[in-house]
């Protein structure tokens, strides 16, 4: 869902993760422009993904994993890109409700487009919506399989409802993608400990 869970388990508790969402919308606001020729179609994708699984640290992971996000979110049409940045605006600010409406807009009108399924499961999330929120993920995996960040909204999502294995294997997963993903790791690493089990 949002930009990676590097920061996601240094939060505890819905405001405390409504909190680290804004700031990453916030941050990715400032990173792109929308009106760059992108999406999960983008040409460079497939060298980024091969970059970013040979990473040799965390920090190279951290800056090939923004590269990628950068071209997932950018749209190079007029439209698009003003309603998926008015849509980032809301979510940096709180205002969920008028996000979710810019969002649904969107993936009528572009329904190709993944980042904007991968936003709306964001607000749905942020709304306690998981089901729907799991949807919308299900949508964004169809369009980009290798989506890192929808792969870890699973796992924040089974987080929240207490399914600690597959909150594990969402992790695991996004691990195969990006193997130096700190946050992924970290939660793993969390969850055997609490299990008291390795899966």
């Amino acid at each position: 869902m949002a930009a990676s869970c590097y920061l996601s388990m240094a939060f505890s508790g819905r405001e405390q993760m409504n909190k680290y969402y804004a700031l990453v919308f916030a941050v990715l606001a400032m990173l792109v422009s929308p009106y760059s020729i992108s999406d999960q179609k983008n040409d460079d994708l497939p060298a980024l993904f091969g970059q970013l699984k040979a990473a040799d640290s965390p920090q190279q992971a951290i800056m090939i994993e923004t590269e990628i996000w950068k071209k997932w979110y950018e749209r190079s049409d007029a439209e698009g890109g003003d309603y998926m940045a008015s849509a980032v605006d809301a979510m940096s600010s709180g205002r969920y409700t008028i996000a979710l409406n810019l969002l649904n807009n969107l993936v009528k009108k572009q329904p190709d487009f993944a980042e904007a399924w991968n936003r709306r499961a964001t607000v749905h999330y942020l709304l306690g919506d998981y089901e729907q929120s799991l949807a919308d993920i299900e949508q964004t995996l169809i369009l980009e399989p290798r989506h890192f960040g929808a792969i870890s909204g699973i796992g924040l999502i089974m987080l929240q409802v207490g399914d600690n294995e597959r909150a594990i294997h969402a992790f695991e997963r996004v691990l195969q993608i990006s193997p130096k993903n700190m946050g992924a790791a970290k939660s793993i690493k969390d969850l055997e400990q609490k299990l008291g089990v390795t899966i």
